[in-house]
């Protein structure tokens, strides 16, 4: 081929190359989600001592307003040396790599080769030893015509977006799994010391009414109610003391801490401090888009598209003719009977590949890949879908579950009312011990509920914070030193 022709080749491949494919692209339509506002609100959520983020972005510091250091520490244990957190990880660093190797076929490679050979021959005359070397380099270059390269390239950075978000949904999710675990231990020991308290109260009941049947002031019966009471109460405590251990196992699961060490940090707080959590609420004040758009799954979901997209690309220019360039040179020495011999050689040309018949794989391929980027985007959508009905849902069980609170609260104090009148109306002989009784069960079920709506309400916070795309701050040390 004459150097005029290669020259031509050359400027026609620089020419084409910078054709590329169109890849898919879904309209503003297709991503934005429906609704255009919020149908559920919160209703005063809190009370108005309560601090508000008024923006999505301070809920990077939303776990700080806790104002419980336990939690904190808990938390930062749980970020460090953790599983699924190191899974995460090492898919950024597995799709960072792939990223970068697929820049290289941009470029052109070089391989170098040498080779070194001693014989002898004995069946053709005169049988001497003969010796040859050689060295050589050659070189290839695909031509990057209709953008293939690049639009895999695409392809691979939107999988490393996504392998990113999946790390920051995963710390999210980790922060969200110790907080509950930790509000289910600190209900229940809380409700664990309303039922030790009132199991003592039951005690001294029984003792008295005991010391009473000696002298023939009580019955037989009512000591027995009692006991019975007692035995009751007993069974509640065990079971709060069933439910505080089984925290500190999801807090050991989760943290990787040693159990001796996680339950020396819960018992840190001095015990007057010892309480739940107090909830801290903040306002989702932006459009449900603005929301949606912050979220690591929705986020990753679209970087789905994103690939599915680039490899629609990739099957498209698989049907395109290709273009390559080869050049060779080698150097090589022999030497046999005495006589040697040098020389060297060089090659260098284009080659051009058509794809004239398979069969309709590649077509086939090509419509496979438009299907998949129909999937990823119908699944984005669904995403969007669930992520909006995620945030609708936590704030109306919010709304819920602050109104059961404020009523059940007023239920614990006319309980604890009617309990100690009935107290004093039992120890001046003017009520029966059954409602004394029934008074004492009443309040003790109420308040267990009442700790039960409290950590369902943190659990609620807990929920939305996620749902709207909260992320765990990335500076524990800065954390650290504000607490």
């Amino acid at each position: 081929m004459s150097l005029r022709l290669m020259l031509s080749v050359s400027v026609l491949a620089s020419l084409l190359s910078a054709c590329a494919v169109n890849l898919p692209t879904p309209t503003s339509a297709q991503l934005d989600p429906k609704a255009l506002q919020w149908q559920a609100s919160l209703q005063n959520p809190l009370q108005s001592s309560a601090p508000l983020a008024e923006r999505l972005a301070e809920q990077a510091q939303w776990w700080q307003a806790w104002n419980d250091p336990v939690l904190i520490q808990l938390q930062i244990a749980a970020q460090q040396e953790n599983p699924t957190l190191q899974l995460a990880q090492a898919r950024i660093r597995e799709a960072r790599a792939k990223a970068y190797s697929a820049k290289a076929y941009l470029w052109p490679t070089l391989t170098g080769s040498a080779a070194g050979t001693r014989s002898k021959n004995e069946l053709a005359p005169p049988g001497a030893i003969s010796k040859a070397g050689s060295l050589g380099l050659d070189a290839s270059w695909e031509i990057d015509l209709w953008g293939g390269v690049r639009a895999a390239e695409q392809g691979l950075l939107a999988n490393l977006a996504a392998r990113e978000t999946e790390w920051h949904d995963a710390r999210a999710s980790m922060a969200a799994e110790v907080a509950n675990a930790y509000v289910t231990y600190r209900a229940y020991q809380t409700m664990g010391a309303i039922v030790a308290q009132d199991l003592a109260s039951r005690d001294r009941s029984l003792a008295l009414t005991q010391d009473k049947e000696r002298v023939g002031l009580a019955s037989p019966v009512d000591v027995a109610l009692l006991d019975a009471s007692s035995a009751d109460a007993q069974a509640q405590l065990a079971e709060m003391h069933e439910g505080q251990a089984l925290a500190v196992k999801a807090l050991v699961a989760l943290t990787g801490l040693e159990e001796s060490e996680v339950r020396l940090q819960l018992a840190a707080l001095d015990p007057a401090t010892r309480i739940m959590p107090q909830a801290v609420g903040f306002t989702v004040a932006s459009l449900p888009a603005e929301v949606i758009a912050q979220r690591p799954d929705v986020r990753g979901a679209a970087e789905q598209v994103k690939m599915a997209a680039a490899d629609v690309g990739v099957a498209e220019v698989a049907r395109l003719p290709s273009l390559s360039l080869f050049g060779a040179i080698s150097i090589g020495r022999q030497q046999n009977d005495g006589v040697t011999v040098s020389g060297n050689s060089w090659s260098f040309g284009p080659t051009i590949k058509l794809p004239i018949f398979n069969a309709g794989r590649l077509k086939a391929d090509q419509e496979a890949a438009q299907a998949r980027y129909d999937q990823a985007l119908a699944a984005y959508q669904q995403r969007v879908r669930l992520a909006v009905r995620e945030v609708e849902e936590n704030m109306v069980r919010l709304n819920s579950s602050a109104q059961r609170v404020a009523a059940t609260q007023r239920a614990v104090a006319g309980y604890q009312k009617q309990l100690d009148s009935g107290e004093a109306m039992w120890q001046a002989g003017a009520a029966s011990l059954l409602d004394l009784e029934v008074s004492r069960r009443f309040l003790l079920g109420t308040q267990t509920r009442l700790i039960n709506l409290q950590r369902e309400q943190l659990a609620n916070w807990i929920a939305l914070y996620k749902s709207v795309g909260g992320e765990w701050p990335l500076d524990e040390t800065q954390l650290l030193a504000n607490k």
